[in-house]
């Protein structure tokens, strides 16, 4: 059994975009691992889920794949904001958004603290539909008046625990 088929449950079972199931497909992603298989019929539906998995296990398909699909991508505003405890972990989510994403037109921007500036903000401008990023340069950019995330209604806190062990409780209940 490979890596990517791990259950009986493939990505097509669900009720995902064809064209988000495509892009999977092309990907080489057929079959959905265990976590996705308990997930995705709560976040497709829009549910509340907490999950919790070990590293590599397909997590960041479970929620992202409902997030890419639910995208209105005529509005420029930001409908989903995923906030993670370090810069490497939004760039990794990052670029599986991308991937998955360009297929239907999804912009994606990382923001975290240490990058510079002034390139966050011409990518601001060019209007993501998702920002991932860490709770610190995210509310900056709130503060700054050059995030607005009054559209959002999708948000994940990736690596939930990380991000209170880090110290992060009262960013994360102010960006809530």
């Amino acid at each position: 059994m490979s890596k990517t088929h791990l259950t009986e449950q493939k990505f097509a079972d669900f009720a995902l975009h064809p064209s988000v199931v495509k892009a999977l497909e092309n990907k080489g992603f057929h079959y959905c691992t265990p976590i996705q298989a308990l997930a995705l019929p709560y976040t497709v539906m829009g549910r509340d889920v907490a999950g919790q998995a070990q590293t590599g296990t397909g997590k960041t398909l479970a929620f992202l794949l409902p997030m890419l699909q639910n995208i209105k991508i005529s509005s420029p505003a930001v409908q989903g904001l995923i906030i993670t405890p370090t810069r490497e972990l939004a760039l990794q989510i990052t670029k599986v958004a991308e991937k998955i994403g360009k297929v239907n037109g999804v912009r994606v921007l990382t923001i975290y603290g240490g990058q510079d500036i002034d390139r966050q903000l011409k990518k601001l401008n060019a209007a993501p539909h998702i920002v991932i990023g860490t709770p610190g340069r995210i509310l900056d950019h709130l503060r700054r008046k050059t995030l607005t995330i009054n559209h959002v209604n999708k948000l994940v806190l990736d690596e939930a625990d990380q991000l209170l062990h880090m110290g992060f409780l009262d960013e994360v209940e102010e960006l809530i």
